[in-house]
């Protein structure tokens, strides 16, 4: 028979949850809360692209090489049409 959880368990439980999600919202803030329009990927030069569309025409995206490394992270703006990169979390230094 399984023993039933306790209120005080499931709120611990509930906090550890809430403070694991709320870690990963503050990692990437220029794009929480926004509502995505598209994801691509594609392959290019040995190079796997992933992209983000946001719908107010921003964008993340995220390389990697075959041996899924990480290449780089960026949040950029491409309601222009051109890719205006607005952060740079990330890029590997060769």
């Amino acid at each position: 028979m399984k023993s039933k959880i306790n209120a005080a368990e499931l709120r611990k439980t509930d906090n550890r949850i809430r403070k694991r999600e709320d870690k990963h919202r503050r990692r990437y803030k220029a794009i929480h809360g926004k509502k995505v329009d598209f994801i691509k990927h594609w392959l290019e030069e040995n190079i796997l692209f992933i992209s983000i569309r946001f719908m107010d025409g921003t964008n993340f995206s995220i390389q990697y090489e075959p041996t899924v490394e990480l290449v780089g992270v960026e949040y950029s703006d491409m309601s222009s049409g051109d890719d205006v990169i607005l952060k740079q979390y990330y890029r590997r230094q060769d």
